[in-house]
């Protein structure tokens, strides 16, 4: 990775935002626009008057390959950014590994700041040094991912078995039901298509 080659001056502060679906399900205090509100305040604050807004909407914080924090990172590498601020640790990410590899190793040797606003968290601070607590952190926010994910697949399957509908579009020839989303319903505009199309497969006609 380069090392930085701007000013000072032309450097600015990254405010980084994510959201996941799951994250969602936490309610208001984790959204988009609760999060830029909390980075905005806090730069208004503490005197930092040249920041950019990074953006993950609906991506999960398992893994880094998100395109807003990658662009963030290349501007990193880039030089123009000596700071990046996040609400709390599990909006940066909830990899143990892959964050506690940035935290220690990626941004001090690209000299990054670092900053967590809910966490009391700045790199520069006297008591930066406790990675321990960070690492800590961290873990928890993967296992936290972890059992979403697994209790997300134990309701699928659970309606899967009461015979419930868990696809996001019905398929040709089926309708939700009205009455029911978690059922499907035949289609009488598009039924007789379909059967004609295994009628003529059945018979050994070539379907295109």
């Amino acid at each position: 990775m380069a090392a930085y080659t701007k000013n000072l001056a032309e450097k600015w502060t990254a405010l980084y935002v994510r959201l996941s679906r799951d994250d969602e399900n936490e309610g208001d205090s984790n959204s988009i626009a609760h999060q830029i509100e909390i980075l905005t305040k806090y730069c208004k604050d503490h005197g930092i008057n040249r920041h950019k807004i990074y953006k993950d909407d609906g991506f999960s914080g398992t893994n880094f390959n998100r395109p807003g924090f990658k662009e963030m990172l290349a501007d990193i590498e880039a030089g123009v950014v000596e700071t990046v601020i996040v609400k709390d640790m599990s909006r940066f990410g909830r990899n143990y590994v892959e964050a506690g590899n940035y935290l220690e190793r990626v941004f001090p040797f690209l000299g990054v700041r670092f900053i967590s606003i809910s966490d009391g968290y700045d790199s520069t601070a006297a008591n930066a040094g406790d990675m321990l607590a960070i690492a800590l952190k961290n873990l928890v926010n993967e296992a936290y991912s972890m059992d979403i994910s697994r209790k997300s697949g134990s309701v699928l399957r659970e309606k899967q078995r009461r015979g419930e509908f868990i696809g996001a579009y019905a398929a040709y020839g089926y309708l939700r039901d009205p009455q029911d989303v978690h059922r499907i319903v035949i289609d009488p505009e598009t039924a007789p298509i379909v059967k004609e199309i295994f009628r003529r497969a059945a018979e050994g006609e070539p379907v295109r």
